[in-house]
Order: C-alpha cells, then structure tokens, then sequence
C-alpha cells in the first residue's frame, strides 16, 4: 500500500512555481519598441523598393538586369536566361513597363488621384502601344492561352516561336503579385489601390476602371475619343485578316455595338441628343442586331427617365348643394 502511494507520487508533476511579478509598464514599453523598430523596418523597405523600381524602370536594360536578379534570387530562371533576355526587346518593354505601373500603383494606393495621375497613366498606354499592347495583346493572350502556345520539347514545354510582348510572363502578373512586390514583401503598400487595374498591359482596364470614369466626371471628349479609337483600332486588326468572315462580322456585329458604346459616352458627358440620335439611326440600321432587344430596352429606359412631368390637372370643384330658403310662417315667427 505504501509502495503504491510512493509510486503514484511518482508521477505527479511538481508544483509550478511563477515567476517574480511582471512590470507591466516595462513590458509595454518594450512591445512599443518592438513595433516601433518594425515599423521603421518596413518603412526602409518601402523606400528602398521605390528607389529600385525607378532605377530599374529607367531604361530597358536597366530593367531587364533587376528582373534577371529578381528571378535568380527567386530560384527563378533568370541566371540560365541571361543572353535570351539581353537580346529580346520584347522582354525588356514588359519588364519597364511592369515596373513603371507598379509605381503608379504604389502612388495610387498613398492616395494620388486620379486627376493627378492622368498623365502619367496616359504616357503609360502610349508605351504599352508602341511595344504591342492594347486590346491586341490582351486577344492574343486568351488565343494563346486557349490553344497552349507551347509545344512539346522532350520532357520540358517551350514557346514555339519567340514570345511577343503580349506573351511575355510579366504581362500575366498583376502587380499585386508581381515578382517584384514579392521579393520586397511590400504587399501592404499596394492595398489602398481602388478604382484601379492591375494588369499593366490592359489598356482597356485601365480605361474601364480608372480613366473613362473621371472623364464622365468632367464631362471630358476624352471618353468619346476613347470610342473612336477602339474602333480604329478593331477595324484595323479586323481588316488585317483579310478574311471576310471575320470582316463581315466585324461590321455587322462589333462595330455597331462599338458605336452604340460611344453613343451612349456621349450621353454621359452631357451631349445627350447627339448620343440619342446616333442610337435611334442604330437601330434602324441593323434591325437584325442581336443586340436590338436591348438596344431598345435601354432607350426606352432613357426616354421614360427625361420625360417631362405630365401637367398637374386642377382638382375637380365640389358641386355647390342650394341653400334651403325659409318658408314665409318661419320668418314670420322670428319677426313677432
């Protein structure tokens, strides 16, 4: 029975002794530090960010080096890619441009505005055109993306042909996301981004979400120019082809809904008889548009909200009821 007890003592764990009292004034002052030294961290890590990327954004040499490092300290193929990247144009106008946005996107998200940032979004779509972007790229990333875009070499897929710009990794990346967001660890620093896209190569987007939005604002021509040149542009590339099945479509169903876009823009910037018109002269046009329904649809809804109020009608008189004279013996009773 003893041996019993003594072995069940055994087991029992010794009684936890705490520690002396903790000062709590000490202990917060210490967490205060802690963050404190944290955040300066962060802090010299977004600056530092910032400085890179503008040097890299600087020319595409510069950029194409900050990737090809990036990449390598990533375990990214950067380093067995050195010569492919130094010689391709392509490669370096993504790396620039990604880079270039990114900043935008940094300002963005401190607060700039739009209005601010205009130009220089503006410059942006210009570069993003010249190196091969717009809505070309972005077809030609879903066409590739639907057919592959890579054909089998031994046990590795490989482009087979050159990537364009429209092909290049980069342009696949939100900067969110990017490469280079992560490397920093500066995810934070992009949060405060709203009414904004973050693809760098969607002209379209970036239209769409930041540009065309402020123009309605101001009641900007802009966002009918936007219309026109989207139009050019499919015209173009629909023509290119010279098939005339997809030119044949191109006038019979895109390019009437182009117009019926950049008629409606222009109701939206206040020149709402011009757009009106120009909607009406669509619908009698191509009365066999599958679109027509709403077409329609939408301009009845335009019609019924600008209607002038119906002319308030008096309310009817109530009929006057004939006042009841006195007989002769009332008034003769009244009089005595």
């Amino acid at each position: 029975m003893v041996c019993a007890a003594f072995a069940f003592s055994l087991v029992q764990p010794a009684r936890a002794q705490d520690d002396k009292p903790v000062d709590l004034k000490v202990l917060m002052a210490t967490l205060k530090q802690i963050k404190d030294k944290r955040a300066l961290s962060e802090k010299a890590m977004e600056v530092k960010a910032v400085e890179d990327f503008r040097a890299a954004a600087s020319s595409n040499a510069a950029a194409i080096a900050f990737y090809q490092g990036v990449a390598a300290a990533t375990g990214g193929d950067g380093k067995n890619r050195r010569q492919e990247w130094a010689k391709s144009e392509a490669a370096g106008n993504a790396a620039r441009l990604h880079l270039n946005y990114l900043l935008l996107t940094i300002q963005r998200a401190a607060g700039a505005t739009t209005k601010q940032l205009e130009p220089a979004l503006m410059a942006h779509i210009v570069g993003l055109n010249a190196a091969g972007a717009g809505d070309a790229a972005i077809l030609v990333r879903r066409e590739e993306s639907a057919k592959g875009g890579y054909m089998p070499s031994g046990r590795k897929r490989v482009p087979d042909h050159e990537p364009t710009f429209a092909e290049q990794d980069l342009m696949k990346q939100d900067v969110s996301s990017s490469i280079f967001v992560k490397w920093y660890g500066i995810q934070r620093m992009l949060e405060g981004a709203k009414d904004w896209e973050t693809n760098f190569g969607d002209v379209d987007g970036i239209y769409q979400k930041t540009l065309l939005p402020y123009y309605r604002q101001k009641r900007d021509p802009l966002a009918v120019a936007y219309w026109e040149t989207k139009i050019q542009q499919e015209a173009q590339r629909a023509t290119s082809s010279n098939e005339a099945v997809k030119i044949d479509k191109f006038n019979a169903v895109r390019r009437p809904q182009l117009l019926w876009k950049r008629a409606g823009e222009m109701v939206s910037i206040g020149q709402r008889n011009r757009g009106m018109n120009e909607m009406l002269n669509l619908v009698r046009t191509f009365p066999d548009h599958p679109d027509l329904a709403d077409w329609i649809s939408s301009m009845e809804g335009m019609i019924a909200e600008n209607a002038p109020p119906a002319i308030a009608q008096p309310a009817p008189q109530p009929v006057a009821q004939p006042v009841a004279q006195p007989t002769p013996e009332l008034v003769n009773l009244f009089s005595n």
